[in-house]
């Protein structure tokens, strides 16, 4: 079940807010992100409320974190294993923790750190006693998996809520969308609780207006000046640019059939290609749906025919990046950005880059052109053999015209941005790929891609909006380029 948020949640509610709940589910897989946490605690500290983390969920977290404890030393032993079989020395590669219960306890530690503005909410014991009932009694939120109870610790977190709360459902706001929470709240007679998923937070809670062209610049300025720098685990070697987590990216890997892939991260970002749905609190926090091209990295290991496998590194060169971003402006100035969710959403574009038919290939093309920051009109064409229309961003203008021709290139796209006296062109066109598919049956197998002249190394239908943006937006090139 989703969120019953859509909007801005009523000014009654957000005038008695209390606090934001944060459950083991509001976290991408259920593993802690103490980033996030403390992001979140900032903003609820600046709104005169706190972020709540029940101890049962803090519990639980602990857990997780110890989980990949021991699969990260298991891995170690494994390789230590192999290199020793194989006469190498062995990497000196310790960790700071000895068994499962330290890695708990340094969490828990972190998480309290956090205060006063993220508040753990202890478990007493009378409403541990009453969790444990509902379990034994399958009471909700209880139920059985299999032949085996389960609930108690949702009942315990649950509760704990609620007498923080005093009973005052409309005083707080649960991070997630879990069905099983309506269901516990119903059976206790109460109303349902407010829950916003991740992403939806900012809208939900905060009053936001339209930012400032000044301020949309600013924006945009950072993002093109963090082009090319090299990302580790979704960061920038300052930490300055955070991107949620990927690692969805995994399932689209098929270099090799017999692939094991151990794990997939973004590389560096080669083009910022749109951005829309910004908005900027009172205090002056500004959040924005971002469209990035990046390459990513996976590492793998093959099974060779003789049974032996085999380690290996690729490196996907295009991949799409969409993620909403919070940015931190101090005097003007871009100094921290990072994922509202923690996860981004990520593809590869090698088959999204092929259509079917031209008229697919167009309306993508005018598609990315709509994400571009603050344009001002609407470049949407009926046909790609009759497009002739013009709008503006950031005091330029921008033209966008198509003709239709007739054979291979099926249509071309030319746009005109100027400024003045100064003015720049870049044409697309739309041709059949031959090596491909060397027949026209676009039915069976889709060959129709978008090229241009200009030096893109990333999709057609995305290289117009770079376009754009590097013109309005210059970037300097960083180390490496």
């Amino acid at each position: 079940m989703t969120s019953s948020v859509r909007q801005a949640l009523p000014e009654s509610v957000r005038h008695g807010l209390c606090a934001i709940v944060f459950d083991t589910n509001s976290f991408p897989h259920g593993e802690l992100d103490l980033g996030l946490l403390k992001f979140w605690g900032e903003r609820a500290a600046e709104e005169a409320f706190e972020v709540w983390v029940p101890e049962p969920v803090m519990w639980e977290l602990a857990e997780h974190a110890a989980a990949s404890w021991e699969m990260w030393r298991a891995s170690v032993r494994k390789a230590r294993k192999s290199m020793a079989k194989a006469g190498l020395p062995e990497p000196a590669i310790e960790s700071p923790y000895t068994s499962r219960e330290e890695v708990m306890e340094a969490v828990e530690g972190l998480i309290r750190d956090l205060a006063p503005s993220v508040r753990v909410l202890d478990l007493d014991g009378d409403l541990a006693t009453a969790a444990l009932r509902d379990q034994i009694q399958l009471l909700r939120p209880a139920k059985t998996k299999g032949e085996v109870k389960t609930g108690a610790a949702d009942s315990a977190w649950l509760r704990v809520v609620l007498r923080a709360a005093e009973n005052n459902v409309d005083s707080f706001v649960i991070v997630g969308a879990d069905a099983d929470v309506y269901e516990a709240f119903e059976s206790w007679n109460l109303s349902k609780p407010h829950m916003v998923q991740p992403h939806q937070l900012s809208k939900s809670l905060f009053v936001l207006g339209a930012p400032s062209n000044e301020i949309r610049n600013t924006v945009v300025q950072f993002l093109q000046s963090r082009v090319g720098v090299p990302l580790e685990a979704g960061r920038t070697p300052e930490g300055d640019l955070i991107l949620g987590d990927v690692s969805g990216l995994a399932d689209d890997v098929n270099e090799w059939e017999l692939d094991q892939v151990r794990d997939v991260e973004l590389g560096r970002i080669h083009a910022v290609v749109g951005m829309n749905q910004m908005k900027v609190s009172r205090r002056g926090l500004v959040t924005a749906q971002v469209f990035l091209l990046a390459d990513a990295q996976y590492n793998g290991s093959r099974v060779n025919e003789d049974g032996t496998s085999s380690g290996h590194s690729v490196i996907i060169p295009r991949v799409f990046v969409r993620d909403v971003l919070s940015f931190t402006l101090d005097e003007g100035v871009v100094t921290r950005a990072r994922s509202e969710t923690g996860q981004a959403v990520a593809t590869r574009t090698e088959e999204s880059a092929y259509y079917h038919e031209p008229d697919e290939a167009f309306d993508d093309f005018i598609d990315a052109l709509s994400v571009l920051p603050g344009l001002d009109g609407d470049l949407g064409g009926d046909t790609y053999d009759s497009t002739n229309v013009t709008a503006r961003i950031n005091g330029f203008e921008l033209n966008v015209t198509s003709d239709e021709c007739g054979g291979d290139p099926m249509w071309s796209a030319t746009l005109t941005l100027s400024k003045g006296d100064w003015s720049r062109s870049m044409t697309l066109r739309c041709e059949w790929d031959l090596d491909r598919v060397s027949y026209e049956m676009p039915d069976l197998w889709p060959a129709y891609l978008l090229v241009t002249d200009e030096f893109m190394p990333f999709p057609g239908d995305w290289a117009a909006s770079a376009w754009v943006i590097d013109h309005v937006w210059p970037r300097k090139a960083v180390d490496g380029e």
